[in-house]
């Protein structure tokens, strides 16, 4: 018999859980009270009990959960997270590159080319990971040039030239080694110059007369070192333009991160105004409206990605159908009850009435065989009766009184055996009470 009324109680308890999950526990507790007060009705006082419990744990979750505050702080400290993180990553990353680069380096100085390769390997990745374009190509070419160094010594056919590791190592010796090499040349030719003095001429003569090979060597070298410092001096300049280009885009990055962070959270609180109306329309059985609040609140999670509460909304969707049609189900089978008890009043009302008219025609059948002078009482007591209602409307009672009791005592002095008046009788004494009440 009240197995209705505990299928309608638990479909409420599964409500309510749908409802915490989406942080609604305000609603959450409104379906409880519900199924409490079914529970009630049928007499389950240990269900009663137990979801008595449920809403004083949903009441303490409310005020102890920090996400009930508002669902922006969550969105806030994520985004920050992910900034701080990010520029976290990326100088600790920079640091251990160096750190590495440094350490390969010394090791290349030291022709331990084997340990170097596994260092610029290392470095080689973190920059990578960095999008350091310059110090991964640099990295790229010193590692070909050791590679190539190694296969040319392992062959035996003949070593290339030694590898060059200073010149990426340490490119401050490069200018101390042409002034070094720049005073060597000029020296001899300074000391020539004061002990004898020639012509321009002569003086070149001389130097290249008594240094050939030196000299010649040591201009090729000057040159070179020429060259290679106005190269790291383009390369350093490419670096430092590099460097300021990554600095850019990491500021790039950061600022487009917090305008994601502010257009999320824009978003974020058009949605929570969505749920927000879309619960209350709930609560007000507004199915329709829920249902629309719902699918834009949908919207907005999947363009943020917040894909745990879509699969919430989405099943709370599917249930909403099934809300829906036990609703209009409920609806329908009140409107059978009450054409019911309507048909069944009516046909009380039709009996009444009948049975009204079968008395009114054995009276009026009475009355035709009736004696004159009782004919004329009953006629006297009808007229008296239509009078008396239309004083009765106008609120004069003291007349409509003095006529219905005009009215009891013609009654009365009709015998019985002529005519059966009792039912009369009854009624005129009880409509005389009634009218010396409202007097």
């Amino acid at each position: 018999m009240h197995d209705p009324l505990i299928k309608e109680a638990e479909k409420l308890e599964e409500r309510s859980k749908s409802q915490i999950k989406l942080k609604n526990y305000d609603f959450a507790i409104s379906l409880l009270n519900e199924a409490k007060e079914l529970y009630s009705k049928i007499g389950l006082t240990e269900k009663v009990g137990i979801v008595i419990r449920e809403i004083v744990r949903i009441k303490n979750l409310k005020r102890t959960d920090p996400t009930t505050n508002t669902a922006l702080q969550v969105l806030k400290e994520k985004v920050n997270s992910e900034i701080n993180e990010d520029l976290e990553v990326i100088e600790d990353s920079e640091k251990k590159g160096y750190a590495i680069l440094d350490q390969a380096r010394e090791l290349a100085m030291e022709e331990k080319y084997n340990e170097a390769l596994e260092l610029f390997d290392q470095a080689h990745t973190i920059f990578n990971e960095l999008n350091y374009d310059f110090e991964s190509k640099q990295i790229l070419q010193q590692n070909n040039e050791i590679k190539e160094y190694l296969r040319w010594k392992q062959t035996g056919k003949g070593l290339k030239n030694k590898i060059n590791i200073k010149d990426i190592v340490a490119l401050a010796t490069a200018e101390r080694r042409r002034d070094k090499l720049q005073k060597q040349i000029e020296k001899p030719n300074i000391s020539q110059t004061e002990k004898i003095p020639t012509k321009p001429q002569e003086k070149k003569e001389t130097i290249e007369s008594k240094y050939p090979k030196l000299f010649q060597q040591r201009i090729k070298e000057l040159e070179k070192e020429q060259k290679q410092m106005q190269f790291q001096g383009n390369i350093l300049k490419e670096r430092e333009n590099s460097r300021k280009q990554q600095i850019e885009e990491r500021r790039e990055r950061v600022r487009s991160l917090q305008e994601k962070k502010k257009r999320e959270e824009k978003l974020l609180k058009e949605a929570e105004d969505l749920l927000a109306n879309g619960n209350q329309a709930m609560i007000n059985k507004d199915y329709d409206k829920t249902t629309t609040s719902y699918q834009q609140a949908i919207k907005i999670f999947n363009q943020i990605g917040w894909l745990d509460q879509t699969r919430t909304l989405q099943k709370e969707l599917r249930n909403i159908e099934l809300y829906k049609k036990e609703e209009q189900r409920k609806i329908e089978q009140k409107i059978l009850i009450k054409k019911k008890d309507d048909r069944e009043f009516q046909e009380r009302v039709d009996g009444i009435t009948n049975e009204k008219l079968r008395y009114e025609e054995k009276k009026f059948q009475q009355q035709t065989v009736l004696p004159p002078l009782i004919r004329n009482k009953l006629e006297k007591v009808k007229l008296a009766k239509i009078k008396a209602e239309k004083k009765e409307q106008m609120g004069k009672f003291e007349r409509v009184i003095s006529r219905f009791q005009f009215i009891l005592e013609e009654y009365k002095s009709i015998p019985n055996d002529v005519i059966d008046l009792s039912r009369e009788i009854s009624l005129t004494e009880q409509k005389l009470m009634e009218l010396k009440e409202k007097k």
